[in-house]
């Protein structure tokens, strides 16, 4: 729900900027999600759908705002979509502190991990 111009502006950056974060982050090789792309690729695709359905959502929030949704709709399309976005969220939260720990027990650098 857009209730202010700050809002309105975190909307449309998500809008434009979503697709880029995902698309440098699919199947990266370096940095941090590199290393989660090799430790755990099934967590890295899980937050890049998580990613992929909050670019959904500013869509949606934004269409709403601007009219173009009708209010039914737009309660259906965030109760279809906060569903598997609160299960992907606590699948992350999970599989990343396993997996934090399991970085922190090796010793490793997230560079050092090849």
């Amino acid at each position: 729900m857009i209730a202010s111009t700050f809002d309105l502006w975190v909307a449309v950056g998500v809008v434009i900027m979503m697709p880029l974060i995902i698309a440098v982050n699919f199947n990266r090789q370096a940095g941090v999600m590199g290393y989660v792309w090799r430790e755990a690729p099934g967590l890295a695709r899980v937050g890049l759908v998580f990613l992929a359905l909050t670019w959904i959502s500013a869509i949606q929030s934004l269409l709403t705002h601007y009219g173009v949704l009708l209010a039914q709709v737009d309660d259906v399309i965030s109760l279809v979509l906060g569903i598997p976005m609160f299960a992907l969220s606590m699948i992350i939260l999970i599989w990343g502190a396993v997996l934090l720990v399991r970085f922190l027990n090796s010793g490793r650098t997230p560079d050092s991990a090849t």
